[in-house]
């Protein structure tokens, strides 16, 4: 009898950001996040495999003062996963999620009509990386009460984190300087004004750095099947303290209400075909 291949998650990741990609390839995506979430690993772990690949090699930079940083976050995670349950949604598998779905995206770098705004560079790209890793870190699974509330106090811990493993105050000062508006994009609450600003005549590239993120935060939520499985884990998270928003959830009707309001416009997405699986999404939720 044939012995089950064994998992590596170095080799899996290599070998999905080397496929030939092509637009609305939606089952190799959801394929990868299957495998990934059965063969369940620690954050630092995946991070160190994800910081290995053959894509993100290709971008090192030396000296690289993130790398560590990027570690440290998943350590945190590890941590905070480990003396507490996590939310059902805002847990390290929707951190993971957003680091491949970066990845992903950034992948099709040299396949898109990238303008000089939206070009990004080496340190940008590790430093979006950190971003991803650590933009919901800490989050006890609710919504904000004002603006950037928990998007703030993600911030927070990080710079707690990085005085805490000795970092130089100016490298903090400077990483916290690039990554807040960045971080502070991923409050839903402030998409439409981020849309506006982009579809202005003179978008800025702070700007286009933080779509990506936001992107890169989105992209699961979209995909056929695993998108009804997040909601389907926010209904859960949700259930207790904004029964309402859970229900709305539960019947479709808030998921649908979602999607409408979601626009891919980075060439990034574009190039990777997000704004085609989200209409086919939409349609398929509709029906």
């Amino acid at each position: 009898m044939d012995q089950p291949k064994q998992y590596h998650l170095q080799e899996n990741l290599n070998d999905f950001f080397n496929f030939k990609k092509t637009p609305l390839n939606t089952q190799r995506i959801e394929d990868f996040f299957s495998v990934l979430e059965k063969n369940e690993s620690p954050m630092h772990f995946f991070l160190e495999a994800l910081v290995s690949s053959e894509l993100w090699q290709g971008w090192q930079i030396s000296p690289n003062p993130y790398l560590p940083m990027i570690m440290q976050v998943g350590s945190d995670i590890d941590h905070f996963a480990a003396m507490q349950p996590e939310p059902a949604y805002h847990s390290k598998k929707h951190m993971m999620d957003v680091c491949v779905t970066l990845s992903y995206l950034l992948c099709h770098e040299n396949e898109s009509s990238v303008s000089d705004i939206w070009m990004i560079s080496k340190q940008e790209k590790w430093l979006l990386l950190l971003g991803a890793a650590m933009h919901d870190l800490g989050h006890p699974g609710l919504i904000n009460a004002f603006s950037y509330e928990l998007e703030k106090k993600s911030l927070a811990l990080l710079k707690a984190l990085l005085n805490k493993i000795g970092t130089d105050s100016d490298l903090i000062d400077e990483v916290l300087n690039t990554l807040t508006p960045w971080i502070l994009a991923t409050d839903h609450g402030q998409y439409s004004a981020l849309i506006n600003r982009l579809l202005s005549p003179q978008p800025s590239h702070t700007d286009c750095l933080a779509m990506i993120l936001v992107e890169a935060d989105l992209v699961s939520s979209v995909l056929p099947k695993r998108g009804r499985e997040l909601t389907r884990r926010l209904t859960e998270e949700w259930a207790l303290p904004y029964p309402d928003l859970s229900n709305s959830l539960a019947n479709q009707s808030g998921y649908i209400k979602f999607l409408k309001s979601l626009k891919f416009i980075s060439p990034y997405s574009v190039t990777a075909g997000i704004p085609e699986i989200l209409k086919s999404t939409t349609i398929q939720n509709e029906n």
